[in-house]
C-alpha cells in the first residue's frame, strides 16, 4: 500500500528497531543507553494503532534492566499494558534482565492499577536524567 492508498482513518503501522525514534502520528518512544540500563521513553497514546512491536523492541534491548518512562504517554489501554506484559515476561523467562516502570501519570497510573501492575512502578533516579 503506498501513501496515496492510506486513508486518514488508517494510519501507517508504527516502525521499531536501533537505538532512536518510531513515530506513529499519536504514538513515539525514544531510547537512551545509561551504563548498564536502557530508558524507554514512550510518548502520546499507547493503543491497538501503537502496541503492535513494542514488545519485540523492549525484548531487544534487553540485556540489563530496561527502564520504561511513561511520563509522556497520555494513554493506555489493554493493547499497550498486553504488549509491557509480554515483553516483560520474555525478558525474564530469557534472563535476560528486568523490565520496570516509571513515572506514569494519573490515567496511565489508573490502568496499571486496575489490572495489578503498579507493582512494576519503581521511583525515578536522577542518573537517568539527561
Amino acid at each position: 500500500m503506498g501513501a496515496a492508498d492510506r486513508s486518514p482513518g488508517n494510519p501507517p503501522p508504527a516502525t521499531f528497531g536501533g537505538n532512536g525514534d518510531a513515530v506513529l502520528p499519536e504514538f513515539s518512544l525514544t531510547v537512551r543507553n545509561i551504563r548498564d540500563l536502557h530508558v524507554v521513553a514512550l510518548h502520546g497514546e499507547l493503543d491497538v494503532a501503537s502496541a503492535d512491536g513494542l514488545s519485540n523492541s523492549l525484548v531487544e534491548l534487553a540485556g540489563s534492566t530496561v527502564v520504561v518512562d511513561l511520563s509522556d504517554l497520555t494513554f493506555m489501554d489493554s493493547s499497550g499494558i498486553g504488549a509491557l506484559v509480554r515483553a516483560r515476561n520474555r525478558i525474564r523467562a530469557g534472563g535476560l534482565g528486568e523490565l520496570v516502570l516509571t513515572r506514569p501519570g494519573a490515567i496511565v497510573r489508573k490502568a496499571l492499577e486496575i489490572v495489578g501492575l503498579d507493582a512494576w512502578i519503581i521511583d525515578w533516579s536522577p542518573d537517568w536524567d539527561e
